[in-house]
């Protein structure tokens, strides 16, 4: 029986919901279906450093899923897993819309949905043959990249089997259990990828299956991961009256909706008689401007007017702002806070307005050449990636850190009691602790940001350098020198390697390169495509070196050839000197041009 891993990576960049221990449904959607279908399936979710991969590495083949803020993790696993010469398929979002970028990384790519996709195509690679036929697999084929058309046929979801969360290893259970009902959304807002992903038709998954489901999580606290849970009314208040009549029993669940769900009586009665106690509502400003220009198509009196009547019916509203939109300010940002204090919102969510790759938004910053950077573990909603036209990007970020402390303040842990219970007030005591650590595990991204302001997108040459080798140690090698070119663009540092490393030369190298690299660097991409080892003990060292390296850069990427031997990719990522499977600091990038 074949063993298929498949992993959710988490992003190691520290940020206010870095405590959330829910999987996205993607993973035990597939498991289910792959177990179903005959394979050993095992799934995993954290961070690299934190995977068990003497178990992984033993797979037969390995899928990564990704999103923006979690692709740079992904890439770093999945180039470990290709230098062990086991085969890797990246899906995801992110991989979605940038699929060459992510087939530098992995053998196979899987656009669009992939949750009917991923036993045929495990079959055909068992089979030893390509996926032609598959719609939405980007593959290799030579040295040539192969991107077979999505389906335009969306997945019916009744056709999908419920998930398999027991195949999760290492994992004793979820606090919150994930819920899918359905997919897409009406909508059509410019910084979104929902509907680019799963289009604007709403689909929805048959009620009795939904209650089925739903059955089996008596106790435990839900969440719906719909993106628009209420965009259908008429089927939200069956589902709920269902969830009474069944008697479900849930803990309490909670989903993310607009502030239209606000406005149907019978739906907030049912939704609080079913258990609902939470609304994710999306109220993104308070600026009409910002409105308009996000396609939101609400006014400030609704997002109030919202608030108040989701109140009324004891559920507790979690307000899901953004800041950086075209109209806003400083103030908009202050005002903000005012506002969302003077309506009595239980907790929020105030990020910063992310560019995710895509999206209309995306494409006009792109355009406009207002993106600061492209390290997409920083697209995470906490930090400013783009220039904002009325204030400065050091502003934004500041100024969105302040209104989380003055929101989560200690005065104000306990200004909802009365209104919506205990519950607010340990939300907001965990936001309170939260938004401290994150201040002080980002304050380095103040120094970044100014550099990547000033960073000019012109290659920057700052070294090149012969370092010779000792005769005595190469003696067979005609050409013994190795050449080492270093260059900055838009803040990120290039070194490219070429000639021969031997244990001597390797020495020059380690000195140059500390003499010219800053102490912490933000982004190093090493290129070894030309280079060569003298020995064995040569390849070690220089492992080693990568290794050291990686403890002082926020992020490293070594590119080396897509034809490299196998066994020198192996040398190269240090596996013969390591007693245990461990992922190494860097991301080993097949270059297949």
């Amino acid at each position: 029986m074949k063993k298929v891993v498949l992993i959710e990576p988490k992003s190691q960049e520290d940020h206010v919901y870095k405590t959330v221990q829910m999987p996205r449904l993607g993973l035990p959607l597939m498991g289910a279906a792959l177990k179903a279908a005959g394979y050993r399936v095992e799934l995993y979710y954290g961070t690299g450093a934190s995977l068990p991969w003497s178990s992984i590495v033993s797979a037969d083949f390995v899928g990564v899923s990704t999103t923006t803020a979690t692709s740079s993790e992904a890439y770093r696993i999945a180039g470990y897993l290709r230098s062990r010469g086991l085969p890797v398929i990246i899906g995801g979002i992110h991989a979605h819309f940038l699929p060459d970028e992510a087939l530098r990384h992995a053998d196979y790519v899987v656009r669009g949905e992939a949750d009917l996709i991923i036993v045929p195509l495990i079959r055909a690679l068992e089979e030893g043959r390509l996926p032609r036929e598959l719609p939405g697999v980007s593959f290799w084929d030579g040295q040539e990249a192969v991107h077979n058309p999505c389906s335009e046929v969306p997945v019916e979801l009744d056709q999908l089997p419920l998930p398999d969360f027991s195949l999760f290893k290492g994992k004793k259970g979820f606090r919150t259990i994930p819920v899918m009902t359905s997919r897409g959304c009406p909508y059509n807002c410019t910084f979104c990828s929902v509907t680019l992903m799963f289009g604007r038709r709403y689909r929805f998954r048959d009620t009795e299956s939904v209650l089925n489901e739903l059955a089996a999580y008596r106790g435990r606290s839900v969440f719906f991961c719909d993106d628009n849970f209420t965009a259908n009314p008429a089927r939200s208040r069956e589902l709920f009256q269902g969830m009474i009549d069944r008697k479900t029993g849930l803990k309490g669940w909670g989903a993310q909706m607009r502030v239209e769900a606000s406005r149907d009586p019978e739906m907030l009665e049912l939704m609080r008689l079913s258990g609902g106690n939470m609304a994710f509502v999306g109220l993104e400003s308070i600026n009409p401007e910002t409105l308009a220009a996000l396609n939101k198509q609400q006014s400030l009196a609704d997002v109030s007017e919202c608030v108040r009547r989701f109140h009324e019916y004891k559920i507790r509203v979690h307000g899901m702002f953004v800041f950086g939109g075209e109209g806003d300010t400083v103030q908009t940002i202050r005002d903000t806070v005012d506002f969302a204090l003077d309506s009595r919102i239980d907790s929020v969510q105030f990020l910063i307005l992310t560019p995710l790759p895509g999206t209309p938004l995306y494409h006009d910053l792109e355009a406009q050449g207002r993106l600061l950077t492209k390290e997409w573990e920083l697209y995470d909603g906490h930090h400013a990636v783009f220039q904002p036209s009325r204030l400065s990007a050091e502003e934004l970020q500041w100024e969105t850190i302040a209104a989380f402390k003055r929101f989560y303040s200690l005065r104000n842990i306990f200004g909802n009691v009365f209104h919506t219970g205990w519950g607010t007030s340990l939300y907001r005591s965990l936001g309170w602790w939260l938004t401290r650590h994150f201040e002080r595990k980002n304050r380095w991204y103040d120094g970044a940001l100014k550099q990547l302001q000033v960073s000019d997108p012109t290659p920057v040459a700052l070294l090149f350098k012969r370092i010779e080798a000792e005769r005595r140690e190469v003696a067979a090698e005609k050409t013994a020198s190795l050449q080492v070119y270093l260059i900055e663009k838009k803040g990120v540092l290039h070194l490219r390697l070429q000639g021969l490393i031997s244990r001597l030369n390797l020495r020059e190298l380690v000195k140059t390169v500390r003499a010219y690299l800053p102490r912490r660097c933000f982004h190093l991409v090493i290129n070894v495509e030309g280079l060569r080892f003298a020995s064995s003990r040569a390849a070690a060292a220089f492992f080693r070196f990568l290794e050291q390296l990686g403890e002082r850069t926020r992020r490293l990427q070594v590119v080396v050839s897509g034809d490299m031997d196998p066994t020198e990719r192996k040398e190269l990522a240090g596996e013969k000197k390591r007693s245990k499977s461990k992922l190494p600091r860097f991301e080993l990038v097949l270059n297949k041009r």
